[in-house]
Protein backbone atom coordinates (compact mmCIF):
# COMPACT_ATOMS: atom_id res chain seq x y z
CA UNK A 1 0.00 0.00 0.00
CA UNK A 2 1.83 3.27 -0.95
CA UNK A 3 1.31 6.12 0.25
CA UNK A 4 -0.79 7.77 -2.27
CA UNK A 5 -3.13 4.82 -2.25
CA UNK A 6 -4.46 5.61 1.60
CA UNK A 7 -7.92 7.36 1.46
CA UNK A 8 -9.13 8.59 4.82
CA UNK A 9 -10.94 6.20 7.06
CA UNK A 10 -13.82 7.36 8.75
CA UNK A 11 -12.99 8.31 12.40
CA UNK A 12 -12.41 4.73 14.72
CA UNK A 13 -15.90 3.93 16.99
CA UNK A 14 -15.38 1.19 19.63
CA UNK A 15 -18.79 -0.36 18.38
CA UNK A 16 -17.58 -0.50 15.19
CA UNK A 17 -13.88 -0.66 14.58
CA UNK A 18 -12.21 -0.21 11.29
CA UNK A 19 -10.21 -2.47 9.38
CA UNK A 20 -7.87 -2.29 6.10
CA UNK A 21 -7.36 -5.35 4.08
CA UNK A 22 -4.26 -5.06 2.40
CA UNK A 23 -3.38 -6.58 -1.41
CA UNK A 24 -1.32 -6.33 -4.43
CA UNK A 25 -2.63 -4.31 -6.81
CA UNK A 26 -5.45 -5.31 -9.60
CA UNK A 27 -6.83 -7.99 -6.91
CA UNK A 28 -8.97 -4.95 -4.61
CA UNK A 29 -12.16 -6.23 -6.27
CA UNK A 30 -11.50 -10.12 -5.49
CA UNK A 31 -11.01 -9.03 -1.91
CA UNK A 32 -13.96 -6.94 -1.77
CA UNK A 33 -16.33 -9.96 -2.81
CA UNK A 34 -14.51 -12.03 -0.30
CA UNK A 35 -15.51 -9.55 1.84
CA UNK A 36 -18.94 -8.57 1.04
CA UNK A 37 -19.87 -12.33 1.19
CA UNK A 38 -18.81 -12.39 5.18
CA UNK A 39 -21.27 -11.73 7.82
CA UNK A 40 -20.73 -8.63 10.22
CA UNK A 41 -18.64 -6.60 7.52
CA UNK A 42 -20.12 -4.03 6.92
CA UNK A 43 -18.98 -0.47 4.64
CA UNK A 44 -17.01 -1.83 2.53
CA UNK A 45 -14.81 0.28 0.20
CA UNK A 46 -12.34 -0.59 -2.47
CA UNK A 47 -9.51 1.82 -2.59
CA UNK A 48 -5.82 1.35 -4.29
CA UNK A 49 -3.59 -1.68 -2.92
CA UNK A 50 -6.16 -1.96 0.29
CA UNK A 51 -9.94 -2.73 0.85
CA UNK A 52 -11.25 -1.07 3.68
CA UNK A 53 -14.81 -2.37 5.83
CA UNK A 54 -15.94 -2.07 9.69
CA UNK A 55 -17.32 -4.38 11.87
CA UNK A 56 -16.93 -6.27 15.05
CA UNK A 57 -14.40 -8.67 16.28
CA UNK A 58 -15.61 -11.46 14.51
CA UNK A 59 -15.33 -9.33 11.03
CA UNK A 60 -11.59 -9.26 12.14
CA UNK A 61 -11.31 -12.66 12.68
CA UNK A 62 -13.34 -14.03 9.42
CA UNK A 63 -11.43 -12.04 7.49
CA UNK A 64 -8.38 -13.27 8.31
CA UNK A 65 -9.64 -16.95 8.38
CA UNK A 66 -11.32 -16.74 5.37
CA UNK A 67 -9.72 -14.00 2.91
CA UNK A 68 -7.19 -16.20 0.10
CA UNK A 69 -5.98 -12.93 -1.70
CA UNK A 70 -5.71 -10.55 0.83
CA UNK A 71 -1.71 -10.25 2.73
CA UNK A 72 -2.64 -8.64 5.69
CA UNK A 73 -5.63 -7.26 7.84
CA UNK A 74 -4.63 -3.95 9.58
CA UNK A 75 -6.83 -2.60 12.63
CA UNK A 76 -7.15 1.01 12.13
CA UNK A 77 -6.17 2.70 15.55
CA UNK A 78 -6.50 6.37 13.72
CA UNK A 79 -5.74 8.77 11.30
CA UNK A 80 -4.31 11.72 12.05
CA UNK A 81 -2.30 15.21 10.13
CA UNK A 82 1.27 14.82 10.56
CA UNK A 83 3.54 17.32 9.76
CA UNK A 84 6.80 16.98 11.75
CA UNK A 85 8.18 14.22 14.24
CA UNK A 86 5.98 16.43 17.23
CA UNK A 87 2.77 16.11 15.62
CA UNK A 88 3.17 11.98 15.20
CA UNK A 89 4.15 11.24 18.67
CA UNK A 90 1.45 13.30 20.40
CA UNK A 91 -1.35 11.38 18.17
CA UNK A 92 0.33 8.38 18.90
CA UNK A 93 0.90 8.99 22.61
CA UNK A 94 -2.63 9.39 22.67
CA UNK A 95 -4.12 6.11 21.79
CA UNK A 96 -5.03 3.45 24.07
CA UNK A 97 -2.63 1.07 23.79
CA UNK A 98 -2.97 -0.64 27.32
CA UNK A 99 -6.09 -2.39 25.80
CA UNK A 100 -3.88 -4.31 23.54
CA UNK A 101 -0.66 -4.78 24.70
CA UNK A 102 0.07 -5.55 28.81
CA UNK A 103 2.89 -3.44 30.90
CA UNK A 104 4.40 -7.03 30.65
CA UNK A 105 4.05 -7.73 26.80
CA UNK A 106 6.43 -6.61 23.80
CA UNK A 107 5.88 -4.47 20.75
CA UNK A 108 7.12 -3.89 17.45
CA UNK A 109 6.84 -0.66 14.97
CA UNK A 110 6.70 -0.73 11.07
CA UNK A 111 6.58 2.49 9.06
CA UNK A 112 6.16 3.59 5.60
CA UNK A 113 6.13 6.27 3.59
CA UNK A 114 7.21 10.00 4.49
CA UNK A 115 6.76 13.30 6.00
CA UNK A 116 8.16 16.52 6.91
CA UNK A 117 10.81 15.90 9.23
CA UNK A 118 10.05 11.70 9.09
CA UNK A 119 12.18 10.90 5.51
CA UNK A 120 13.03 7.60 7.34
CA UNK A 121 11.18 5.20 8.17
CA UNK A 122 13.47 3.80 11.20
CA UNK A 123 13.61 7.43 12.53
CA UNK A 124 9.39 7.08 11.87
CA UNK A 125 9.75 3.76 14.06
CA UNK A 126 11.44 5.21 16.41
CA UNK A 127 9.40 7.95 17.32
CA UNK A 128 6.21 5.75 17.62
CA UNK A 129 8.17 3.02 19.94
CA UNK A 130 8.95 6.04 21.75
CA UNK A 131 5.07 7.62 22.30
CA UNK A 132 4.10 4.17 23.12
CA UNK A 133 6.35 3.23 25.99
CA UNK A 134 6.29 6.91 27.27
CA UNK A 135 2.40 6.31 27.79
CA UNK A 136 2.95 3.47 29.44
CA UNK A 137 5.66 4.99 31.90
CA UNK A 138 3.76 7.45 32.38
CA UNK A 139 0.35 5.48 33.72
CA UNK A 140 2.20 2.24 35.00
CA UNK A 141 5.90 3.06 35.90
CA UNK A 142 6.86 0.77 33.22
CA UNK A 143 6.84 -0.58 30.02
CA UNK A 144 6.50 -3.28 27.31
CA UNK A 145 9.80 -4.99 25.61
CA UNK A 146 10.59 -5.09 21.91
CA UNK A 147 10.97 -8.02 19.78
CA UNK A 148 11.04 -7.36 16.23
CA UNK A 149 10.14 -11.16 15.39
CA UNK A 150 7.66 -12.05 16.93
CA UNK A 151 5.37 -9.26 19.14
CA UNK A 152 2.55 -9.45 20.86
CA UNK A 153 1.79 -6.19 19.17
CA UNK A 154 3.16 -4.80 15.85
CA UNK A 155 2.45 -1.32 14.99
CA UNK A 156 2.00 -0.06 11.58
CA UNK A 157 2.63 3.36 10.89
CA UNK A 158 1.70 4.91 7.37
CA UNK A 159 2.54 8.13 6.58
CA UNK A 160 0.96 10.05 3.33
CA UNK A 161 -0.01 12.73 1.66
CA UNK A 162 -3.48 14.07 1.43
CA UNK A 163 -5.20 17.32 -0.30
CA UNK A 164 -5.11 18.68 3.36
CA UNK A 165 -1.55 18.09 3.96
CA UNK A 166 0.73 14.88 5.60
CA UNK A 167 -1.38 12.47 7.64
CA UNK A 168 -0.24 9.54 9.51
CA UNK A 169 -2.21 6.32 9.70
CA UNK A 170 -1.65 4.04 12.78
CA UNK A 171 -3.12 0.79 12.96
CA UNK A 172 -2.50 -2.96 14.36
CA UNK A 173 -1.48 -6.33 12.02
CA UNK A 174 -3.69 -8.53 12.75
CA UNK A 175 -2.29 -11.26 10.67
CA UNK A 176 1.05 -11.21 11.78
CA UNK A 177 2.95 -13.03 10.01
CA UNK A 178 1.04 -12.05 6.55
CA UNK A 179 -1.80 -13.93 5.21
CA UNK A 180 -0.04 -15.71 2.78
CA UNK A 181 2.02 -17.77 5.69
CA UNK A 182 -0.93 -20.76 5.17
CA UNK A 183 1.22 -22.68 7.13
CA UNK A 184 1.25 -25.66 4.43
CA UNK A 185 4.42 -24.56 2.44
CA UNK A 186 7.14 -27.33 4.10
CA UNK A 187 9.68 -25.82 1.25
CA UNK A 188 9.15 -23.38 -1.82
CA UNK A 189 10.84 -24.22 -5.12
CA UNK A 190 13.41 -21.90 -7.14
CA UNK A 191 10.86 -19.58 -7.66
CA UNK A 192 7.88 -20.04 -5.62
CA UNK A 193 4.18 -18.06 -6.33
CA UNK A 194 2.88 -16.72 -3.56
CA UNK A 195 -0.21 -18.16 -2.37
CA UNK A 196 -1.84 -15.10 -2.55
CA UNK A 197 -1.28 -14.61 -6.08
CA UNK A 198 -1.92 -18.55 -6.47
CA UNK A 199 -5.33 -17.87 -5.18
CA UNK A 200 -5.89 -14.55 -6.81
CA UNK A 201 -5.21 -17.11 -10.36
CA UNK A 202 -8.01 -19.34 -8.92
CA UNK A 203 -10.80 -16.07 -8.22
CA UNK A 204 -9.81 -14.42 -11.28
CA UNK A 205 -10.55 -17.45 -13.23
CA UNK A 206 -14.49 -16.86 -12.14
CA UNK A 207 -14.63 -20.48 -12.55
CA UNK A 208 -17.20 -21.94 -10.16
CA UNK A 209 -15.58 -25.62 -10.53
CA UNK A 210 -12.90 -23.65 -8.62
CA UNK A 211 -14.44 -22.28 -5.90
CA UNK A 212 -14.61 -19.16 -8.04
CA UNK A 213 -18.03 -17.87 -6.08
CA UNK A 214 -19.25 -15.84 -3.24
CA UNK A 215 -17.65 -17.02 -0.13
CA UNK A 216 -21.28 -16.74 1.34
CA UNK A 217 -21.50 -19.99 0.89
CA UNK A 218 -18.71 -21.57 2.84
CA UNK A 219 -19.88 -19.56 5.14
CA UNK A 220 -23.99 -19.96 4.78
CA UNK A 221 -24.34 -23.29 3.47
CA UNK A 222 -24.22 -26.59 4.81
CA UNK A 223 -22.11 -28.76 2.44
CA UNK A 224 -22.43 -31.30 -0.45
CA UNK A 225 -22.64 -35.02 -0.30
CA UNK A 226 -19.06 -36.02 -1.11
CA UNK A 227 -18.91 -36.09 -5.47
CA UNK A 228 -15.64 -35.74 -7.71
CA UNK A 229 -14.42 -32.19 -8.27
CA UNK A 230 -13.60 -31.35 -11.54
CA UNK A 231 -10.29 -32.49 -12.59
CA UNK A 232 -7.13 -29.68 -12.53
CA UNK A 233 -4.02 -29.83 -13.87
CA UNK A 234 -1.07 -28.18 -13.76
CA UNK A 235 1.71 -29.17 -16.27
CA UNK A 236 4.58 -26.87 -14.67
CA UNK A 237 3.10 -27.48 -10.89
CA UNK A 238 7.07 -26.34 -9.51
CA UNK A 239 5.86 -26.80 -5.50
CA UNK A 240 2.71 -27.34 -6.13
CA UNK A 241 1.24 -23.85 -4.65
CA UNK A 242 -1.28 -23.77 -8.03
CA UNK A 243 -2.71 -27.05 -7.01
CA UNK A 244 -3.07 -26.00 -3.67
CA UNK A 245 -4.86 -22.77 -3.70
CA UNK A 246 -7.01 -24.52 -6.19
CA UNK A 247 -7.96 -27.35 -3.99
CA UNK A 248 -8.37 -25.23 -0.70
CA UNK A 249 -10.79 -22.89 -2.91
CA UNK A 250 -13.21 -26.29 -4.35
CA UNK A 251 -13.14 -27.92 -1.46
CA UNK A 252 -13.55 -24.19 0.97
CA UNK A 253 -11.48 -25.06 3.26
CA UNK A 254 -10.30 -21.72 5.02
CA UNK A 255 -6.49 -20.80 4.43
CA UNK A 256 -6.34 -19.77 7.88
CA UNK A 257 -7.28 -22.81 9.74
CA UNK A 258 -4.12 -23.98 10.31
CA UNK A 259 -2.24 -20.97 11.20
CA UNK A 260 -2.19 -18.75 14.20
CA UNK A 261 -2.74 -14.75 13.93
CA UNK A 262 -1.41 -11.54 15.80
CA UNK A 263 -4.72 -10.81 16.81
CA UNK A 264 -4.46 -13.90 19.61
CA UNK A 265 -2.21 -12.31 21.07
CA UNK A 266 -3.54 -9.15 21.90
CA UNK A 267 -4.99 -8.16 24.64
CA UNK A 268 -8.84 -8.26 23.88
CA UNK A 269 -8.58 -11.86 21.97
CA UNK A 270 -11.76 -13.46 22.18
CA UNK A 271 -10.44 -16.77 22.48
CA UNK A 272 -14.44 -18.34 22.82
CA UNK A 273 -15.51 -16.41 19.65
CA UNK A 274 -12.49 -17.58 17.40
CA UNK A 275 -12.99 -21.62 18.46
CA UNK A 276 -16.63 -21.02 17.33
CA UNK A 277 -15.84 -19.60 14.27
CA UNK A 278 -12.67 -22.18 13.39
CA UNK A 279 -15.52 -24.76 14.32
CA UNK A 280 -17.91 -23.15 11.89
CA UNK A 281 -14.94 -23.32 8.76
CA UNK A 282 -14.42 -26.80 9.82
CA UNK A 283 -17.97 -27.67 9.19
CA UNK A 284 -17.93 -26.16 5.94
CA UNK A 285 -15.55 -27.83 4.30
CA UNK A 286 -17.04 -30.06 1.48
CA UNK A 287 -15.69 -33.74 1.26
CA UNK A 288 -14.03 -35.30 -2.04
CA UNK A 289 -13.10 -39.04 -2.36
CA UNK A 290 -11.48 -39.34 -5.60
CA UNK A 291 -8.38 -37.88 -7.01
CA UNK A 292 -8.98 -34.06 -8.74
CA UNK A 293 -5.67 -32.33 -8.32
CA UNK A 294 -2.88 -33.51 -11.10
CA UNK A 295 0.66 -31.72 -11.52
CA UNK A 296 3.40 -32.77 -13.29
CA UNK A 297 6.96 -31.42 -13.54
CA UNK A 298 10.68 -32.58 -15.39
CA UNK A 299 12.20 -31.55 -12.32
CA UNK A 300 12.13 -34.69 -9.24
CA UNK A 301 12.97 -31.96 -6.81
CA UNK A 302 10.28 -30.21 -7.31
CA UNK A 303 7.88 -33.21 -7.69
CA UNK A 304 8.77 -33.64 -3.81
CA UNK A 305 8.07 -30.11 -2.44
CA UNK A 306 4.97 -30.32 -4.05
CA UNK A 307 4.19 -33.54 -2.64
CA UNK A 308 4.99 -32.25 0.79
CA UNK A 309 3.23 -29.15 0.61
CA UNK A 310 0.46 -30.78 -0.62
CA UNK A 311 0.07 -33.16 2.01
CA UNK A 312 0.40 -30.69 5.34
CA UNK A 313 -2.26 -28.80 3.04
CA UNK A 314 -4.43 -31.63 3.48
CA UNK A 315 -4.73 -32.61 -0.29
CA UNK A 316 -2.16 -35.24 -0.58
CA UNK A 317 -4.47 -37.65 -0.80
CA UNK A 318 -6.85 -36.39 -3.58
CA UNK A 319 -3.33 -35.16 -5.89
CA UNK A 320 -1.48 -36.96 -8.00
CA UNK A 321 1.61 -36.08 -9.43
CA UNK A 322 4.22 -37.47 -12.06
CA UNK A 323 7.28 -36.70 -13.89
CA UNK A 324 6.65 -35.65 -17.08
CA UNK A 325 8.19 -33.24 -19.82
CA UNK A 326 4.87 -31.21 -20.90
CA UNK A 327 5.79 -31.83 -24.31
CA UNK A 328 4.51 -35.71 -23.23
CA UNK A 329 1.80 -34.63 -21.35
CA UNK A 330 -1.71 -36.38 -21.64
CA UNK A 331 -5.03 -35.48 -19.82
CA UNK A 332 -5.41 -37.30 -16.48
CA UNK A 333 -8.97 -38.43 -17.44
CA UNK A 334 -11.51 -38.25 -20.56
CA UNK A 335 -14.11 -36.12 -18.96
CA UNK A 336 -12.56 -32.54 -19.44
CA UNK A 337 -11.62 -30.06 -16.77
CA UNK A 338 -9.07 -26.69 -16.04
CA UNK A 339 -5.68 -26.32 -16.57
CA UNK A 340 -3.84 -23.97 -14.10
CA UNK A 341 -0.35 -23.32 -15.04
CA UNK A 342 2.53 -20.89 -14.28
CA UNK A 343 5.17 -21.25 -16.07
CA UNK A 344 8.76 -19.73 -15.57
CA UNK A 345 9.46 -16.71 -17.30
CA UNK A 346 12.99 -15.50 -17.18
CA UNK A 347 12.94 -12.92 -14.57
CA UNK A 348 14.22 -15.33 -11.83
CA UNK A 349 14.81 -19.03 -13.12
CA UNK A 350 15.55 -20.03 -16.54
CA UNK A 351 17.12 -18.12 -20.07
CA UNK A 352 14.23 -16.37 -21.84
CA UNK A 353 15.55 -17.97 -24.99
CA UNK A 354 15.40 -21.57 -23.49
CA UNK A 355 12.51 -20.46 -22.85
CA UNK A 356 10.81 -19.77 -25.64
CA UNK A 357 10.58 -23.22 -27.05
CA UNK A 358 9.11 -24.19 -23.54
CA UNK A 359 5.72 -21.85 -24.37
CA UNK A 360 6.01 -23.49 -27.48
CA UNK A 361 5.63 -26.83 -26.48
CA UNK A 362 3.03 -25.51 -23.57
CA UNK A 363 0.76 -24.27 -26.71
CA UNK A 364 0.95 -27.52 -28.33
CA UNK A 365 0.19 -29.79 -26.05
CA UNK A 366 -2.52 -27.84 -24.87
CA UNK A 367 -3.97 -27.59 -28.57
CA UNK A 368 -3.44 -31.09 -30.00
CA UNK A 369 -4.13 -33.25 -26.33
CA UNK A 370 -6.41 -31.04 -23.93
CA UNK A 371 -9.24 -30.69 -26.46
CA UNK A 372 -12.47 -29.85 -24.30
CA UNK A 373 -10.29 -28.07 -21.32
CA UNK A 374 -10.03 -24.28 -20.10
CA UNK A 375 -6.71 -23.19 -20.07
CA UNK A 376 -5.22 -20.36 -17.49
CA UNK A 377 -1.58 -19.40 -18.19
CA UNK A 378 -0.24 -16.69 -16.08
CA UNK A 379 2.88 -15.21 -16.85
CA UNK A 380 4.96 -11.95 -16.43
CA UNK A 381 6.59 -11.89 -19.74
CA UNK A 382 4.30 -11.11 -22.66
CA UNK A 383 7.17 -12.08 -24.99
CA UNK A 384 7.00 -15.26 -23.93
CA UNK A 385 3.15 -15.67 -23.80
CA UNK A 386 2.95 -14.88 -27.64
CA UNK A 387 4.90 -18.24 -28.20
CA UNK A 388 2.31 -20.77 -27.46
CA UNK A 389 0.72 -19.69 -30.34
CA UNK A 390 -3.26 -19.73 -29.03
CA UNK A 391 -5.17 -16.31 -28.74
CA UNK A 392 -6.62 -15.98 -25.87
CA UNK A 393 -10.30 -15.39 -24.93
CA UNK A 394 -9.90 -13.36 -22.31
CA UNK A 395 -6.73 -11.18 -20.31
CA UNK A 396 -6.69 -10.02 -16.60
CA UNK A 397 -3.58 -7.88 -14.95
CA UNK A 398 -1.89 -9.42 -11.81
CA UNK A 399 1.10 -8.13 -10.04
CA UNK A 400 3.57 -10.61 -9.20
CA UNK A 401 5.36 -8.27 -6.88
CA UNK A 402 7.00 -5.24 -8.85
CA UNK A 403 6.22 -7.57 -12.04
CA UNK A 404 3.32 -6.85 -14.23
CA UNK A 405 2.10 -10.30 -15.43
CA UNK A 406 -1.03 -11.56 -16.80
CA UNK A 407 -3.66 -14.25 -16.42
CA UNK A 408 -4.48 -15.88 -20.14
CA UNK A 409 -7.51 -17.98 -20.91
CA UNK A 410 -7.67 -20.43 -23.79
CA UNK A 411 -10.41 -22.12 -24.83
CA UNK A 412 -9.48 -24.99 -26.35
CA UNK A 413 -12.00 -26.66 -29.17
Amino acid sequence: MTPASVARPAAVASTRPRYLALCARHTEPLVAAELLSLPDVADVEVRTGAVSFSGPLGALYRANLYSRCASRILRVLGDYPCEGPAELYDAVRRLPWEEFVSVDGTLAVSAMGEAPGLANSMFTALKTKDAVVDRFRERQGRRPDIDPQRPDVRVNVQLYEATRGHRCLVSLDSSDPPLYQRGYRQQGGLAPLKETLAAAIVAQTGEEALGATPMSEAVHTAPPHAQRPATVVDLCCGSGTLLSEAGLSMLRMAPGLSRNFGFMRWRDFDGVLWRRLQAEARSQIRPAKDVFLFGSDIDPRALRTASQNLQAAGLGRLSRLARCDLRDAEPPSQQPGIVLCNPPYGERMGDERELIELYRALGDTLKRRFVGYRAYVYTANLHLARQIGLRPSARHVLWNGMLEGRLLRFDLY
